[in-house]
């Protein structure tokens, strides 16, 4: 799958200077090798939610994992317009979009291959349609999994003034 390329709106406010030196794919390596992922929802109440996530990028999109009775995913399920943010020590991404709930179970079978290649002591798997935690070997308690695919991707610059960027898709 060929993910789309974004075009790219270099941002700047008075006392700052756009951030150029970042291209999109340094924003994506940087989106798909993080280990620290924070999604912000929003509930029927208009209630913020901000909670970190285990991660991983796949096919255009940041694919994460949550217990069905999350608040998180009881917000998705509600309104699927969130907020993925990946903070760095030079730059902050945040990626806007909507999630959806993964049912493809090949697609599962793939974000679950991700995980220990990046969080080596977690193993989910995929069985008869369905994304576990390793520990269910129940099978009692099948997890959502969420893509996130951006229709809009900011980068903030922290060295000295305002630097941003905009991806829009």
């Amino acid at each position: 799958m060929t993910e789309p390329e974004p075009v790219a709106e270099p941002l700047s406010s008075p006392s700052g200077s756009p951030l150029t030196s970042l291209t999109w794919a340094d924003a994506r390596t940087r989106l798909a090798e993080s280990d620290d992922y924070l999604v912000a929802t929003s509930g029927p109440n208009g209630r913020v939610h901000v909670v970190p996530v285990l991660a991983v990028w796949l096919e255009g999109a940041v694919c994460f994992n949550t217990h069905r009775e999350a608040r998180k995913a009881r917000y998705l399920e509600h309104n699927g317009r969130c907020a993925v943010t990946v903070p760095a020590s030079d730059v902050d991404l945040v990626v806007e979009g909507t999630a959806h709930i993964v049912r493809d179970a090949d697609r599962l079978q793939r974000v679950a291959d991700l995980f220990p290649t990046k969080y080596p002591w977690w193993h989910p798997f995929v069985q008869d349609g369905e994304f576990y935690d390793p520990d269910d070997t129940e099978l009692a308690n099948p997890r959502y999994v969420f893509a996130v695919e951006p229709t809009v991707v900011f980068a903030f610059g922290k060295e000295k003034g305002f630097s941003a960027t905009r991806w829009r898709f």
